[in-house]
């Protein structure tokens, strides 16, 4: 027993701005969501965008599509696009406003 108090524990640190805490859960009982924007590479947003391209032919800035914003909230989120679209009309607006932040940030 002894040693199981004196075990370290690792833990991650989770930056709060990029918690969505869904006005509806989950079809399965989540009730938040984590984008993990960190995780997200060059690489993967030319991927987010030219799967929004094709979606959205007439996308002319793809930070303020909310095709694209979608797509780069699936992939920091590690869920379906589809699973996205499916939120409620206020969490799907708050996923895509989460992207957007991350592709357009404040300057300091």
């Amino acid at each position: 027993m002894k040693e199981k108090e004196n075990e370290l524990v690792n833990a991650e640190i989770v930056d709060q701005e990029n918690i969505l805490h869904l006005t509806k859960p989950l079809p399965n009982g989540q009730t938040e969501i984590y984008f993990d924007f960190t995780k997200l590479n060059g690489y993967a947003l030319l991927a987010c965008m030219n799967q929004a391209k094709k979606k959205d032919k007439l996308m002319t800035v793809p930070a303020l599509s909310m095709e694209y914003q979608a797509i780069v909230a699936a992939a920091a989120a590690k869920m379906k696009y589809d699973d996205i679209l499916n939120l409620s009309g206020p969490d799907f607006m708050a996923a895509c406003l989460k992207a957007q932040n991350f592709l357009l940030p404040k300057e300091p």
